[in-house]
């Protein structure tokens, strides 16, 4: 493959154009297309409640009680101002971030290697389950995705053009980077080491990477402060991801190649049914595509890759020894790299078997276009809705719709644990009176002892069964089966009679109470 330093991308004839076209048209459709059809999860719930927050109070209340950085909660913001807060409109912003990745993807791997590759990677990001499934959810990880992949393009041209201004444009995009998430630092660290080799022989540019990379730092400074709040407090709340071990990378590998969730394998939300080997054999084809493009690329294009992919995936894992930061579904940002190494790895493919003398009469183009549809094919299942699981996770529209329609006006809600009150009230609007639960279990189940609330025992359930004909229990994970026995029990002395549905990790219990009296209700 011929090395390409000139614009980012060439004006070709009408057939490239078209093939544009028909890219763009994937990307649109996977990202566009069902952005209504999940309910919000807590976390998305969790992303509009930031935002009804006036700007000041929004920073404060992300330093106080969240763990990330503040720039998507004000572009979010400002985008509800124009487009509201229903479900379309508050994941529309991930939805054009992760569209708008894909020219920029395009022209980043143009600046690299040829058209073709650059045309293969940008349809593959187009039709990544991972990558759409990820764009469809409010929440930060399009739009550091975005930013990432510009903060490589951008020291990409840095060191192809060492000026004042594309230095100035790397500092301030990877500051917006980490003023998006902190996994921005992985990137940052990682983009450090792809500037190592470069002491040895061009310490010029190397001084204003440097100097660049201050600059960024510089610009995050304001931030600080509240970072560290974050760190020091941590929200009090215990850490419920899985342990990261082989699992974990293998879930990774299968969410990149097809989506995750055929057969079993882990899904955007839900751990793999499977052993690690057998995830790693259906993934196998993809790592062995994977591994043609880190072959053909092989130097600095390759180096860079590897440092883009690899390091920030490596070091999570590193740290989540101690502190377990990694969920497979948070690297959906480092989907640009993976699809750089597939586009490469299906132009080497093809290259090389024009060497059978079957396949030849076919041309390059032709193999090569028939192992793309091949790997769109793979992850088309995901992308049009299948999840091994069946269900809508964490329905929680579902599970207001049902109270909507049977809770009367006297009737209690208790929700437990208490953080899924945010979730459930983005679809609910009814004024019963409500409380939070927080049973001392969860915090067991990581080794964390809490003791129980005082206000809660027998004299509160009494009081609850006098005053409301009925309590609504909605949980959703963590509850663990002995916190929702030891909660039942406790409930017996004033309620029976429970009714149960389950909205795949959301789940609403009606009890009624054999206490009520009409004129024992409270004024």
């Amino acid at each position: 493959m011929r090395a390409v330093t000139g614009r980012w991308a060439e004006i070709g004839g009408r057939g490239f154009w078209g093939l544009a076209a028909i890219v763009l048209a994937i990307a649109a459709e996977a990202r566009f297309l069902g952005l209504t059809d999940r309910s919000l999860w807590f976390d998305e719930a969790h992303s509009v409640y930031v935002t009804q927050s006036p700007f000041l109070q929004l920073l404060g209340l992300v330093a106080h009680t969240d763990t990330h950085p503040p720039l998507y909660y004000v572009l979010l913001k400002a985008w509800m101002v124009f487009f509201g807060s229903g479900e379309m409109a508050v994941r529309g912003l991930s939805a054009v971030c992760g569209f708008l990745m894909i020219p920029l993807l395009y022209g980043f791997v143009r600046r690299m290697t040829d058209r073709d590759v650059a045309l293969a990677a940008a349809v593959l990001l187009a039709g990544s389950a991972f990558a759409a499934r990820a764009a469809q959810e409010a929440r930060m990880y399009p739009l550091l995705g975005l930013l990432a992949l510009g903060s490589w393009a951008a020291l990409r041209v840095a060191l192809e053009q060492p000026r004042a201004r594309t230095w100035i444009v790397y500092a301030a995009t990877t500051a917006l980077m980490l003023y998006t998430h902190y996994f921005g630092f992985l990137v940052f660290g990682s983009q450090t080491l792809f500037l190592i080799p470069r002491l040895w022989r061009d310490r010029r540019t190397l001084v204003a990477a440097a100097v660049a990379q201050a600059g960024a730092l510089l610009l995050f400074l304001p931030w600080t402060p509240a970072f560290i709040i974050q760190v020091g407090s941590g929200r009090g709340w215990p850490t419920f991801r899985p342990p990261v071990g082989a699992t974990a990378a293998t879930d990774l590998f299968g969410l990149y190649s097809f989506g995750g969730e055929l057969f079993g394998a882990a899904g955007y939300f839900h751990v793999s049914s499977l052993s690690p080997w057998m995830v790693l054999l259906l993934s196998a084809p993809f790592l062995v595509l994977a591994g043609a493009g880190f072959y053909a690329l092989r130097g600095e294009r390759a180096w860079c890759l590897a440092c883009y992919l690899a390091v920030p995936v490596g070091a999570a894992i590193i740290v989540s020894q101690r502190t377990n930061i990694f969920y497979p579904r948070y690297f959906s940002f480092l989907a640009p790299a993976w699809a750089v190494l597939m586009g490469a790895g299906v132009d080497a493919t093809a290259r090389s078997l024009l060497r059978l003398p079957r396949l030849r009469p076919l041309g390059r183009p032709a193999i090569a276009i028939g192992l793309v549809v091949a790997l769109l094919a793979a992850n088309a299942p995901v992308i049009n809705g299948y999840s091994y699981e069946g269900e809508d996770t964490y329905n929680w529209r579902a599970a207001a719709e049902l109270v909507a329609a049977e809770a009367g006006p006297d009737d209690y809600l208790l929700f437990v644990p208490g953080f899924g009150e945010k979730a459930f009230e983005y679809y609910y609007k009814g004024t019963q009176e409500r409380f939070q639960l927080w049973p001392v279990e969860i915090y067991q189940m990581v080794r964390i002892r809490k003791p129980p609330d005082p206000t809660v025992g027998k004299a509160w359930v009494r009081r609850l069964a006098e005053t409301h004909p009925r309590v609504w229990i909605v949980g959703t994970v963590p509850f663990p089966p002995a916190a929702y026995l030891r909660l039942r029990t406790m409930l017996a002395a004033g309620f029976d009679g429970e009714r149960a549905w389950d909205f795949h990790y959301v789940y609403v219990f009606e009890l009624k109470s054999h206490l009520y009296t009409a004129k024992a209700k409270r004024p």
